[in-house]
């Protein structure tokens, strides 16, 4: 029985990579194991969040660690812990910020949808520089006393989201300017989790607070860690569900509780990741790349590059020539409309990825067929 098919809701071939719009991730099977063995029972979940975390903690090497409903709740949840610490009257306050350090800054290249994560905890963001180039001189003339942090998007530096190079500040510049100005580094790297040397790269950096989507690891769609320095990873955890239930405290965190079952995911696919062999996952990846490449070598009005790595793993991209009757865009929303649906990532007006991932390899021709009959 397919649940899906059940209820009507039309199957989607996944070749976007882990995406909180397509469910995030299918999960291996070692850890579908250890969520219906956690199913099975009961559990006091103020132990089983702290033992985990402290695993977790182990696992990438940071001095503390807090698993969290995604890594946009862990960017709130670290926010708070940095305008409050322990101080319980404060954290009962949240989110009305009178009286605290509250002002978060962030580089105006770097702004993306996700940053709204950092003012849920009442804290204001002040973008500084502009769309072309951020200075020192920027971030530091907007450091006063309401300063608490500095918000970090990895990558940010080199491509926007738009694809178009910047000069923003790079991490080791942010990190310099925050620690002579006695201010926390609060990173989001949600699916920077690959190569693995990723997970512990900018705590060893030295950034404060490290926000990541367990979904890129393997774990379930609404999941994340929060890692870094227990000053402010001790702080979160006490505006989190667990200090709402157990520490008695009116914190914002109560409408991010999770499930026993995803604190358990979370762990397991971490250990997972950390541990498992991915030459041998990118080349299963790459396998299915060069399947779909043979199988699309015939259509007319593309180029198809190589297999790439993207993100966590490979990608095909298919370029568009000026005879092609429409856009990326326009493909995209072609591959979209059928029944099973393909979701496609958009590269620019003329490109598509496509991720192997997240596809399974007898969906290929499917996907290949759709594309010959779309642009043949």
């Amino acid at each position: 029985m397919n649940i899906y098919d059940e209820i009507g809701v039309k199957k989607v071939i996944n070749t976007l990579g882990n995406s909180t719009v397509l469910g995030g991730n299918t999960t291996s099977g070692e850890v579908k194991e250890a969520i219906e063995s956690a199913s099975n029972n009961y559990v006091d979940m103020k132990e089983l969040t702290d033992t985990c975390r402290k695993l977790v903690a182990d696992l990438i090497g940071s001095e503390s660690a807090l698993i969290t409903p995604g890594a946009a709740s862990a960017l709130s949840l670290a926010t708070a812990g940095a305008m409050t610490g322990t101080d319980r009257t404060l954290i009962e306050q949240i989110p009305d910020t009178t009286g605290m350090k509250n002002e978060v800054i962030i580089q105006t290249q770097l702004r993306v949808p996700y940053d709204k994560a950092i003012e849920v905890a009442g804290a204001k963001l002040i973008e500084v520089g502009s769309s072309e180039k951020t200075s020192v001189e920027h971030i530091t003339n907007a450091i006063n006393n309401n300063t608490i942090a500095i918000h970090y998007l990895p990558g940010g530096e080199s491509v926007a989201s738009s694809g178009k190079h910047t000069n923003a500040l790079d991490i080791e510049t942010i990190i310099k300017i925050a620690k002579d100005n006695n201010i926390y580094v609060i990173v989001d790297a949600a699916g920077q989790v690959y190569p693995t040397d990723n997970l512990t790269k900018y705590i060893k950096m030295g950034a404060d607070a490290v926000a990541y989507g367990a979904k890129y690891f393997g774990a379930l769609n609404g999941t994340g860690i929060l890692v870094g320095k227990s000053e402010i990873i001790e702080a979160a955890r006490l505006h989190s569900f667990i200090g709402f239930e157990f520490e008695k405290l009116r914190s914002i965190g109560r409408s991010m509780k999770m499930d026993k079952e995803d604190v358990i995911a979370v762990y397991v696919a971490l250990k997972q990741w950390m541990t498992m062999n991915h030459e041998e996952r990118i080349e299963i990846a790459e396998k299915k790349a060069l399947l779909l490449k043979d199988k699309i070598s015939s259509v007319s009005n593309i180029s198809i590059s190589e297999p790439d790595i993207s993100g966590t793993t490979i990608g095909l991209k298919i370029t568009l020539n000026e005879n092609c009757p429409f856009n990326a865009d326009q493909l995209s929303e072609k591959l979209a409309s059928g029944n099973p649906s393909i979701w496609a990532r958009g590269d620019d007006d003329t490109s598509v990825i496509f991720r192997m991932g997240t596809v399974n390899e007898e969906d290929l021709d499917i996907v290949a067929d759709k594309l010959k009959e779309i642009l043949n």
